[in-house]
C-alpha cells in the first residue's frame, strides 16, 4: 500500500519548541532568565549592536531594538536539539519594517547563564520603536520622556516541545498541525472579540470605567494633541485646510494643553475622582464629534481617535503591572482580563490549520516555522533560531498577527557557534 499524505507528513515532521510568553508583563527586576522585551543581561565584553536603519529616506546608524533573551539551559531538546545546551542568546533587530524583507539584525551568544550579569542600560543612540518618525511609531509616546517608547515590555518565556510539519495551504497538514498544537496547548478557549478593538463612540460614551488614573489621561491627551498638531501643519493633507476646521483644531489644541497641565501637577498612577472622569469623557467625546464634522478635511480618521484610546488603556495597564501595582485592583477587571486573554490559545478551525495562520501568536524555535510568503521555503536548509509572530505584546512596529519575523542561521555556522551569520526575514500577509 502506498504511503498516504498523512504518513509522508508524519515522516518528515521535525522536533521544535513552542515559545510562550506570560499573559502580562513583569517589572524589569523580575528574575526571568528568558524573556521578550525588557533589557538584555549582556556580559560586559558584548557591545549592544548598532546597524544602519532606514526609517524614512536617510539611513541612520542606531542601536538596534532588543527583542528577546533566551537562556538555552531552559530550552528542552536534550539529545536532539542542535542548539548549545548551555549559554544565552540575545536577539536584536531593527523595528522599522518599511520596505524591509531582511531587516538589520544581530544575535549574540554568551556561554554564561541568563542571570549572570545585570541589565544593560539602554545606549543613548537606541532607536525608538519603529524608528524616528516611522510609520508604525506610537506618536503619543515621547522618546525623550517615555522609557517604553524605545524598550518593549518584559515578558518571561516558557518552552514546550512539539512536532512541526512542513506543508503549504494543505488540509491534511493543517489537521496534523492542529492535533499536535492541541496536544501540547490543550483544546483552546473560545474565540473572543478584543474588548477595545473597533469599539464605537457610543460604547466608550456609556463606559464609566475610564479614565482610571492620570497616566491614562496623559496618554490619551497626548494622542489627541499629536493628531491635532499634524492636522494643523500646512501640507499634511492633500486638500487645503478650511478656516472653520482650523479654528476647531485650535480649540481642541487649547483644551488638550489644559489637560496636560493638570496631569503635570498630579501623580500619574493616582485615581481619578468621579467628577473628573465625567469631565474628561465629555472632553474626549467632543474631540471625536469634532473630528466627525471634519471628515474628509483632515488626515486623521475618527476611528483612529478611538483606536488610540484602546491602545492607551492597554499601555497604561502594562505600565501599572511593571511598577508592582496590582492592576486587578487599580484598573477595571474587564480591561485587565481582556489584555491577558489576547495571549491565550484559541480553539483553532480547519481553515486556521490549512494556512498555518492561527488567531493566537505562535512563537517557536527550530522546526520549519510559519509564514505568509516564501521565507520558510527559502530557508529550508537553515535552522530557525527564533520565530516571533506579530502580536499585541509588541507596540505598533510588530503588533500585526499576520507578520512573521524569523531569525535563521546556516547549519555549519550554528555548529561553529558563529552567530554573526544570522539573517532575519520579515514577511506579512
Amino acid at each position: 500500500m502506498a504511503p498516504s499524505e498523512r504518513d509522508e507528513l508524519n515522516k518528515s515532521a521535525l522536533p521544535a519548541i513552542l515559545v510562550r510568553r506570560s499573559d502580562l508583563p513583569v517589572p524589569l527586576a523580575h528574575p526571568a532568565r528568558s524573556f521578550f522585551g525588557g533589557l538584555p543581561k549582556l556580559p560586559p565584553q558584548l557591545e549592544w549592536p548598532v546597524a544602519e536603519v532606514r526609517a524614512n529616506e536617510t539611513p541612520e546608524a542606531v542601536a538596534l531594538t532588543f527583542v528577546a533573551q533566551i537562556d538555552l539551559a531552559e530550552v528542552p531538546g536534550s539529545g536532539w536539539s542542535p542548539l548549545p545546551k548551555q549559554g544565552t542568546l540575545y536577539f536584536f533587530c531593527s523595528s522599522v519594517f518599511v520596505g524591509e524583507g531582511h531587516p538589520p539584525c544581530r544575535v549574540l551568544y554568551s556561554p554564561t547563564h541568563g542571570t549572570a550579569y545585570p541589565d544593560r542600560a539602554p545606549p543613548p543612540n537606541l532607536m525608538p520603536l519603529a524608528g524616528n518618525d516611522g510609520d508604525a511609531q506610537v506618536k503619543w509616546l515621547d522618546p525623550a520622556l517615555d522609557f517604553h517608547s524605545k524598550v518593549e515590555f518584559k515578558y518571561p518565556l516558557s518552552f514546550l516541545p512539539f512536532r512541526d510539519f512542513y506543508f503549504l495551504k494543505d488540509a491534511v497538514g493543517g489537521e496534523l498541525m492542529i492535533e499536535e498544537l492541541c496536544r501540547v496547548l490543550g483544546p483552546g478557549e473560545p474565540q473572543q472579540h478584543d474588548l477595545l478593538e473597533f469599539r464605537t463612540l457610543a460604547e466608550y460614551e456609556k463606559d464609566e470605567d475610564w479614565p482610571f488614573n492620570w497616566l491614562l489621561i496623559n496618554y490619551v491627551v497626548r494622542s489627541v494633541l499629536s493628531h491635532v498638531v499634524r492636522d494643523l501643519t500646512p501640507g499634511s493633507y492633500y486638500k487645503p485646510l478650511p478656516d472653520e476646521a482650523a479654528a476647531e483644531l485650535k480649540r481642541l489644541r487649547v483644551g488638550a494643553i489644559g489637560w496636560l497641565e493638570r496631569c503635570r501637577a498630579l501623580t500619574p498612577l493616582d485615581d481619578v475622582d468621579a467628577d473628573t472622569k465625567t469631565a474628561f469623557r465629555s472632553w474626549w467625546l467632543d474631540v471625536v464629534r469634532t473630528y466627525k464634522t471634519m471628515d474628509g478635511q483632515v488626515r486623521t480618521y475618527v476611528s483612529t481617535i478611538s483606536a488610540d484610546l484602546g491602545n492607551a488603556i492597554n499601555h497604561t495597564i502594562r505600565c501599572m503591572v511593571t511598577q508592582d501595582n496590582d492592576a486587578f485592583d487599580d484598573a477595571p477587571r474587564s480591561y485587565v482580563a481582556n489584555l491577558a486573554q489576547q495571549n491565550h490559545w484559541k480553539t483553532p478551525t480547519a481553515e486556521d490549520g490549512k494556512y498555518r495562520h492561527f488567531r493566537t501568536a505562535l512563537h517557536q524555535m527550530l522546526g520549519y516555522g510559519s509564514g505568509p510568503q516564501d521565507a520558510t521555503e527559502e530557508h529550508l536548509e537553515d535552522m530557525l533560531l527564533l520565530q516571533m509572530q506579530g502580536e499585541l505584546a509588541f507596540l505598533d512596529w510588530h503588533s500585526n498577527i499576520g507578520c512573521m519575523l524569523h531569525f535563521w542561521i546556516d547549519r555549519d555556522a550554528l555548529a561553529q557557534l558563529d552567530f554573526s551569520r544570522v539573517v532575519a526575514t520579515l514577511q506579512c500577509d
